[in-house]
């Protein structure tokens, strides 16, 4: 007879003014079918009436824990400070405002065995919870493996779709002051692990005005020129913060290499070196968005401007 064992799982909820939409989302972590869950909820100092939901809550239910920070720390802080208190083998970061469906859990708990992170699609849903025909994977391509240079410039893992293993943990603090935290953890994950992923949809992820993340890139109020150059900006941010990484690891990978052809970025108006290198790599480096090779290669041409250009503008 074959016993089916179930390690601890640790949900992690980062809080802060969330009380229109917590108590969904709690029934939805509570009802859950796997049946061995901590809930690990983190409030950054709320002022609606968030703590009084959390408080009626584990009240009731043993498996939920509050902590209530000090002091603000902002979004990526809060996770880092909870994700750093789970108990679990395996930790689920979770938004205060989304629906799970009932077998998050333990679909991607049986899809996690011979993975470091496992994630899946996501709905998107409006205000009222209706569908608005957009998930995920309508403008992303989703990886599997062990390839890190995939999330040098984008990333397909939402922080709320992903379970990943607890040893992970030894390898992913202090997050970078630059980038989201989710980003962070799948690109060092997949330095360590494979990672894997379900096509189907497991959480219906809200949108509305309040969200830190725009999927659909409808909240962007910058001229095309603006855009354009506050992309470039954080796309080199981003690569120094993994060839740094790359090099306290002693690990390999397309960052570095790829800042060494573009090492004059900083100080020239233009580097056709770097935009040709990722056009030439832009398989494995452009593999995320779907998109056309004209877009493509439309954005190796725009890492051809070096970070100076911006100057000409001001």
């Amino acid at each position: 007879m074959i016993t089916v064992t179930h390690p601890l799982i640790s949900i992690a909820m980062c809080t802060y003014n969330g009380g229109k939409y917590l108590r969904k989302q709690l029934d939805s972590l509570l009802n859950q079918s796997y049946p061995n869950l901590e809930i690990s909820i983190y409030d950054d100092c709320s002022t609606d009436n968030t703590m009084e939901i959390l408080e009626e809550y584990s009240t009731e239910y043993s498996q939920i824990r509050i902590h209530r920070n000090k002091q603000n720390l902002g979004y990526q802080r809060n996770f880092e400070a909870n994700l750093k208190s789970c108990r679990g083998e395996f930790i689920a970061p979770c938004d205060q405002d989304d629906i799970w469906e009932l077998d998050k859990i333990e679909k991607l708990f049986k899809l996690s065995e011979d993975n470091i992170l496992v994630y899946h699609d996501s709905e998107l849903v409006d205000e009222n919870d209706a569908p608005i025909g957009y998930r995920m994977t309508t403008k992303l391509n989703f990886v599997s493996g062990k390839k890190p240079e995939a999330f040098l410039f984008f990333n397909c893992v939402s922080g709320h779709a992903m379970l990943f293993r607890k040893s992970l943990l030894e390898h992913i603090f202090p997050f970078p002051t630059k980038g989201f935290y989710d980003h962070w953890i799948v690109y060092v994950a997949s330095h360590f692990g494979r990672i894997d992923y379900l096509n189907e949809c497991l959480v219906k992820y809200r949108q509305h005005t309040k969200n830190l993340t725009d999927i659909r890139g409808v909240k962007r109020n910058e001229t095309k020129l603006q855009t354009t150059i506050s992309r470039i900006e954080r796309e080199n941010d981003w690569l120094n913060v993994c060839a740094e990484y790359e090099a306290k690891e002693k690990r390999s990978s397309y960052a570095t290499w790829l800042l060494s052809k573009g090492q004059n970025r900083a100080s020239n108006f233009f580097n056709f070196g770097f935009g040709y290198e990722i056009w030439k790599n832009r398989n494995a480096l452009l593999h995320i968005p779907k998109q056309d090779e004209k877009k493509k290669f439309s954005f190796a041409l725009r890492q051809v401007w070096g970070l100076k250009t911006k100057t000409i503008f001001k």
